[in-house]
């Protein structure tokens, strides 16, 4: 029996499920992908989408396998490069593989039309107009954008940490739980610049950043509701561009993020409906790996122009 699969891959975590007659049958996980200078991207991508086939057991007969990524590269010769490498590694299945932004809408909203921000370790916004053109704000990676993402609230924890601790800044609860997550502060930053992960790493700051906000801290308070405030005014941008004179537009959301509800989630909604009152808060129908799922049950639709497929490969 001919399979297909179905990847959503961040930086943080990659999961890819088996798919039969339109139904995710069985997940695997794997680690995400490394930013860093010593580290081909493309081979990180490779080999995290190798290791979740293998922990599925390495099905044989995979006729098309979808994939929505974080570290889709934009070049479209890179792009190939790593279709070719993923299809090498699965015994050669046809391949759709384009950014996270389009999994994490299709899961979303179905392939309707709206605008749906994922918010985790990165952040994108991705509107698709009536008349099915694609709008993009963000998405730009950690030194140039990804405002208001889990990456962007470590670092300023770590930052208010180190002002702190220098004199520069007031001081926070933040430090004592950011000495109980790394143990002395003295090198912190050489620790975080020498790390083979540093956007992960810093990441994985925000359950230690959420507590410390919710213990009361006006740094850490900030913290969130400035990213959230990011994170609302890329979704209007967005907005803007696609549905400039639109009411009752679908807005959805989906990453990690959002599952903070009480620092992300419901904070977001509420600002989005106040800056943005023609929009209707549409509660995603699906996740990011949803997405992929339905895009292989159904078509790339309106997706198309931003995902490579085998066919467009084939003829490089």
């Amino acid at each position: 029996m001919s399979l297909e699969l179905a990847v959503d891959g961040g930086q943080t975590n990659l999961r890819m499920a088996v798919v039969r007659d339109g139904a995710a049958v069985e997940i695997a996980h794997a680690g995400g992908f490394a930013y860093s200078a010593e580290t081909d991207l493309l081979d990180s991508v490779s080999d995290a989408v190798t290791e979740a086939y293998v922990a599925l057991g390495s099905p044989a007969g995979v006729r098309r396998i979808c994939l929505g990524l974080t570290a889709a590269p934009l070049q479209p010769v890179r792009r190939r490069r790593l279709a070719a490498r993923i299809r090498d590694r699965l015994g050669g299945p046809e391949v759709w593989l384009g950014p996270d932004m389009v999994t994490a809408h299709a899961g979303a909203l179905g392939g309707a039309a709206g605008v749906v921000t994922a918010a985790g370790t990165g952040v994108v916004c991705l509107g698709i107009a009536a008349d099915g053109t694609a709008h993009q704000a963000d998405g730009h990676g950690y030194l140039l954008g990804d405002s208001g993402s889990g990456f962007a609230i470590g670092r300023a924890a770590l930052r208010a940490v180190l002002a702190a601790r220098d004199g520069r800044g007031p001081a926070t609860l933040l430090t004592e739980a950011a000495q109980d997550a790394f143990g002395d502060l003295a090198g912190l930053p050489q620790r975080i610049y020498t790390s083979p992960a540093p956007v992960r790493l810093l990441a994985t700051c925000t359950p230690w950043v959420a507590a410390v906000a919710r213990a009361g801290d006006p740094i850490a308070r900030a913290i969130w509701s400035g990213a959230v405030d990011d994170l609302v005014t890329t979704t209007a941008a967005v907005l803007a561009r696609a549905f400039p004179d639109a009411e009752d537009v679908p807005v959805s959301y989906a990453g990690g993020l959002f599952t903070i509800d009480d620092l992300v989630r419901r904070p977001y909604l509420d600002a989005v409906q106040e800056r943005c009152p023609g929009v209707r808060v549409h509660e995603p129908l699906g996740s990011q790996l949803d997405g992929a799922v339905r895009l292989l049950a159904g078509g790339l639709g309106p997706y198309t122009p931003l995902m490579l497929t085998a066919e467009s490969d084939s003829r490089v």
